[in-house]
Formats: structure tokens, C-alpha cells, sequence
């Protein structure tokens, strides 16, 4: 009978019976949870301890311990409550460590079987441990984790034709937060864009790729509750505006890319201070970080955020244009030729 319940019936009577734990009880319960973005859920049949919604300043019961962990559920917990779900430390650690193992697993054996598959697994498991990342963003065993499946994803992207295309649009598709979701399918366009353009060895491509998708790592330094806000206050301002320095000073020395690379972190917001007629960046800009910066704002512009619609591709690209073509006229016009092809499905 309980099975013939749906999702949201179920969640009424499990809210119902909260009634029973008292409100102390519930909020001792924040010393034993840890939030995590429900789409993580996905990696996992079930869970140990029950898993609980912050509701009205207390926390409320929405999956038992070892309950099936459907589809359905975390896409309707998705719409219905919130991206964050709170689940026990023990819980918490467990994930982690399943994704780091399957990170190693998949690194082996990437290239066996379907490419496609595994590349949406392969960039979904990035995906989720970059938000342990930002938990804990100077753990070297994380930063070194994240690093080789970046460059294992990147190797698979450049050997098999047409593979990127494919995997940008069922990334896009995923409801990954934005702030993790964005890093991982700009460095897709990115790395596709590099290979039409024929500009740079697949070596040079590949930490281009990297460089990306670690760019905004220094956005962990930035408090979770700002992310999701239009309107900011100058202290969060200044904290948004420090987050690529921060990139470079957590990266410089924890994982193998050249001061180039690095310096391309450091300097790659320099387009967004130009649209919004910040001081001018002291350090020569090259074409590495134009396009990195470039592709970055595309992406961000035509995907929606909390906070504002999307915007077309082709009011995205004209912005571009303002900021790029005059510098880079060559190759802001392979850019637009390119875009136009690869967004469409």
C-alpha cells in the first residue's frame, strides 16, 4: 500500500510524523548532519541514517534509513523543497569515499565500453567531488583526485570524435548547482573550440581544459548562502571579486600546472572587470585568457541562474563582441561560426 503512495503524499505524512520528535530533538540534529546538493543522491541506492529538509528553522524528516533512493524523489525534492538535502557525517563520508574510489576505478578503464557513458559518469563524479572540494579546498588528496580525472576526461574527449558535443548537451541537461556544473561544461566548450581552432598542441589543450575547470575553485572561500543572490552587499562584492586570486593562491604549488597556467587563473576574470569598467589588470593578457574568460561568460550567460533568466546565444555572443573582437577579431569570428554549430542540438 505505502508503495502506491506518491512522492509528495509520502513527504506529508513523513513531515506529519515529525510532529513526534521534539523540537530540541530536531535541532540537536544539525550537530550530526552535513548538507549535501540532493543530486549526489543519484551515486547511491541508499543510506544509513535517515535524511532530513531544513524547514522553518528546524529539520524535518524526508527519506528513512535504507529507503530506496528513486529518480523521482531527488527530482521532486529538486523542484519542491531545495538543492540541499542534510545527511549524517557518516553518510557524508561514505559518499565521498565512493566517489573517490570510483574516480580511480573509471580512470583505468575509461576508454573500455561506451565513451559517451562513461564520459557522463566520469563528469558527474568530478562534478560531485568538486563539491567536497569546496569544503575542504587545500585537501591535496582531493585537489590530486580531481586532477587526474580531469586530464583521464580530457584524454577521452580528444581521441574520440564528436564525443564532446554529445556530452555538453546531456551535461547541460543534469541539475547540477550552477556553481559546480559551470566549470565542468564550460571546459568542454572550451576544449571542443581548442580542437576546431587547430591553435595549440592536444598538450596545450589539455591544461587549457584544466585550467578551466579549476579557475574558480576560490569561490569556496566565498560563503554558499551569497551564490544564489542578485542584489550583494560590498563585502560579498569584494568576496566574489577575490575568488580568482584566491584560485591561484590555493592551486600555486598542489597540482601540476605551470605558471602560465596559473597565471591564466589568476588574470582570467579580466574580461568581466572590463564589461564592468573595473580598474585594468596590470599583467599582459594573451589569447589563452581571453578565450578561457571568453567561453566562461558564454556559458555562464545562455544557462540560467537563481537569481536571473537565461540569455540567447546571440545576445551573449554580441556582448562578447564588445569585449573581444577588437583584440582577437580572428578569433571572436571562429568563435561565433563554431558556438552556432556546436549549441545546436
Amino acid at each position: 500500500m505505502e508503495l502506491n503512495l506518491s512522492l509528495s503524499l509520502k513527504r506529508e505524512l513523513m513531515f506529519k510524523d515529525n510532529s513526534e520528535i521534539g523540537l530540541v530533538d530536531r535541532q540537536k540534529l544539525g550537530l550530526y548532519l552535513k548538507p549535501i546538493f540532493i543530486a549526489q543522491l543519484s551515486l547511491v541506492d541508499s543510506l544509513e541514517h535517515s535524511a532530513y529538509a531544513f524547514k522553518d528553522g528546524v529539520f524535518e524528516l524526508v527519506l528513512e534509513e535504507d529507503e530506496i533512493i528513486l529518480p523521482e524523489f531527488i527530482r521532486e525534492y529538486a523542484l519542491s523543497i531545495g538543492s540541499e538535502i542534510f545527511i549524517n557525517i557518516k553518510d557524508d563520508k561514505l559518499l565521498k569515499e565512493s566517489i573517490s574510489k570510483e574516480l580511480n576505478v573509471m580512470a583505468r578503464s575509461l576508454s573500455i565500453g561506451d565513451p559517451l557513458k562513461n564520459s557522463v559518469r566520469q563528469a558527474n563524479l568530478l562534478t560531485f567531488q568538486m563539491n567536497s572540494l569546496y569544503d575542504d579546498p587545500l585537501n591535496n588528496a582531493l585537489l590530486s583526485s580531481q586532477f587526474q580525472g580531469g586530464q583521464s576526461l580530457s584524454s577521452l574527449l580528444t581521441s574520440t570524435s564528436g564525443l564532446d558535443k554529445k556530452l555538453y548537451h546531456r551535461l547541460d541537461k543534469i541539475d547540477h548547482h550552477y556553481i559546480l556544473k559551470q566549470p565542468m561544461i564550460s571546459s568542454i566548450l572550451l576544449l571542443a573550440f581548442l580542437k576546431e581552432i587547430k591553435a595549440f598542441s592536444p598538450r596545450e589543450n589539455e591544461n587549457l581544459f584544466l585550467t578551466s575547470y579549476f579557475k574558480d575553485i576560490g569561490m569556496s572561500f566565498v560563503p554558499k548562502d551569497i551564490w544564489d543572490l542578485d542584489k550583494l552587499s560590498q563585502h560579498a562584492k569584494q568576496n566574489l571579486s577575490e575568488h580568482s586570486e584566491n584560485s591561484y593562491n590555493i592551486l600555486d604549488g598542489r597540482i601540476p600546472l605551470s605558471k602560465k597556467y596559473l597565471n591564466i587563473i589568476k588574470n582570467h576574470n579580466y574580461l568581466n572587470s572590463k564589461a564592468n569598467k573595473s580598474e585594468s589588470i596590470d599583467a599582459i593578457i594573451g589569447i589563452e585568457t581571453a578565450l578561457v574568460n571568453a567561453v566562461d561568460i558564454l556559458v555562464a550567460m545562455i544557462n540560467e541562474r537563481p537569481y536571473r533568466s537565461n540569455y540567447t546565444v546571440f545576445k551573449a555572443l554580441d556582448f562578447l563582441k564588445i569585449l573581444i573582437s577588437d583584440d582577437y577579431p580572428q578569433e571572436y569570428r571562429a568563435l561565433v561560426k563554431f558556438v552556432l554549430k556546436f549549441l545546436k542540438q
